[in-house]
């Protein structure tokens, strides 16, 4: 009996189909499956067709171009339009399975729940789903971003820094190094210090402090007594309990003086230890930080907006008096509004135990006063060598990576896997292009994405050059921050913007009272 072969095994095939479809081990569904290209020119529609025809025929599948079907091949492939297309093949379940896009990209929450809000900001992607970041996780909004000097890192901080003024009676605080955050911060009519004076050099000093202006509270008197006394430790002075008391007495007089009377000069007058006014003396006018420390009245600003630029500062004698006292100031500021802590060059931060301690209260504390802390560094090897690893490892639930080459070589690699990146992770981090793409980590999902900055936005976050500096300076001096905007954007080749910017130079008493608000 002659037999075809080829038609029997077609009969067993479809009677397992049967089978399994009365079994209910698995389904079967009707399958159009099409790729549409368009495009204005024919030509070049062609041409996009002759390359999916390629891909497709590369994989060992067939692809047939449609002609008199085309209109209903498209209409087909459009959901719930399951009559039009012909070809409609049934395939199984289990086929299908394989088939059907179970999962999506990760595009973000679509709101900032702790806030109630929409997210910090929406980035671009490679796909059609954009991407929304925002930084809590839960009620913890602390992030740490990390990536190679010139990858981006300055920019995404400037960027954060002015997406985050959208919620209502949002204040800003950054520590920078370079003037990155200089034009933003300006720009957002806020108060830019330049306590090392590498950016304002030659200048009329930008800002001078009062630490013992109100120790006429007893709270403020206690805290400036442990300030000094932290002062005098470091200049080797042996810190007894008659020094203490020496110190307390004197702050105590000095607090029925006038205002401008309470300095450390004030101060060093009061002592009756030579050695105690000597170890003040650097701190004193006349001192090498007297400009600093010593002011009869303090230029620190009220506005939301507050940049330190600490470029400078940072490894002097100095440092640790002002930053313990930048951080007690901050700490008064932290009321319950939308706050965020801008650390840049964090390596800085640290490298300074002063600074590394406050670092790590900041990260445990400050979730409970709706605040929180974005820390930047150029390594995580910066991080995995610092005493205080594992409270940023802990307490940052939200990652930003930036670009990194190196990112395959071993050391490094190993490092990227103790931080909780897989092998995946790394390759895209390794292939990613720096000052352009930003990967996010965390436990809700990982993307890579775009900042997709306009002209607009690059002239206000891309501004760190010693080019730029001297501009943004030049333009401040002469327009003051209420029309530093306009006048930069004008600057900046972008004018078209500045004349669509709603009258915001508000009298600035009026534009204070909002700011303090």
């Amino acid at each position: 009996v002659l037999v075809d072969t080829d038609a029997a095994n077609k009969s067993a095939d479809a009677d397992m189909a049967l089978q399994e479809l009365g079994a209910d081990v698995a389904g079967m569904a009707y399958v159009t499956a099409t790729v549409t290209v368009w495009d204005a020119d024919p030509r070049v529609s062609q041409e996009k067709l002759r390359l999916v025809e390629k891909v497709i025929q590369g994989r060992d599948f067939t692809a047939m171009v449609e002609t008199i079907n085309a209109v209903d091949a498209w209409l087909g492939s459009l959901p719930g339009h399951a009559y039009a297309n012909v070809r409609q093949p049934p395939i199984s379940t289990l086929n299908l399975a394989h088939m059907i896009p179970l999962s999506a990209v990760w595009a973000g929450p679509e709101r900032d729940e702790h806030f109630g809000a929409p997210p910090l900001l929406y980035g671009k992607t490679e796909g059609s789903t954009p991407f929304r970041l925002s930084l809590h996780v839960g009620d913890v909004g602390h992030t740490l971003v990390v990536g190679p000097t010139g990858a981006g890192k300055s920019v995404l901080l400037a960027l954060m820094a002015l997406q985050f003024r959208r919620y209502a009676r949002a204040q800003v605080f950054a520590f920078d190094f370079g003037g990155s955050i200089r034009a933003a911060t300006l720009a957002m009519a806020g108060d830019w210090h330049d306590f090392g004076g590498e950016l304002t050099e030659g200048t009329k000093p930008s800002v001078s402090l009062q630490p013992l202006a109100r120790i006429h509270e007893t709270y403020e008197r206690a805290w400036a007594a442990d300030w000094v006394v932290a002062i005098l430790a470091r200049e080797g002075i042996a810190i007894t309990p008659d020094a203490k008391e020496h110190i307390w007495a004197a702050l105590t007089s000095l607090a029925s003086a006038p205002v401008e009377e309470r300095t450390i000069t004030g101060l060093s007058v009061l002592l009756q230890v030579n050695d105690l006014k000597l170890a003040l003396r650097s701190y004193c006018i006349g001192g090498p930080y007297g400009r600093l420390l010593d002011a009869e009245a303090e230029h620190l600003g009220a506005a939301s907006v507050q940049a330190f630029e600490i470029e400078g500062l940072v490894g002097t004698g100095a440092a640790p008096a002002v930053l313990s006292y930048l951080f007690h100031r901050i700490g008064d500021r932290l009321d319950g509004r939308p706050t965020l802590l801008i650390i840049d060059e964090g390596w800085l931060a640290l490298d300074d135990q002063g600074f590394a301690g406050q670092l790590r209260e900041w990260l445990k504390t400050l979730r409970k006063k709706n605040a929180s802390v974005i820390f930047a560094t150029q390594s995580l090897s910066d991080i995995d060598n610092s005493g205080i690893a594992p409270a940023i490892i802990e307490s940052c639930p939200t990652r930003l990576l930036l670009p990194n080459e190196r990112a395959i070589e071993p050391q490094i690699t190993a490092i990227y896997r103790r931080f909780g990146l897989n092998d995946r992770q790394i390759e895209i981090l390794a292939r990613a292009t720096p000052k352009r793409d930003y990967y996010c980590q965390s436990r809700r999902g990982n993307r890579l994405f775009e900042l997709g900055l306009s002209e607009i936005g690059l002239a206000l976050c891309a501004a760190s050059s010693r080019t730029d500096q001297a501009l943004i300076a030049s333009i401040a001096a002469e327009h003051g921050r209420y029309g530093f905007l306009a006048a930069w954007l004008r600057a900046r080749n972008v004018g078209w913007a500045a004349d669509l910017i709603p009258d915001l130079s508000t009298s600035p008493p009026q534009a204070e009272k909002e700011l303090q608000s």
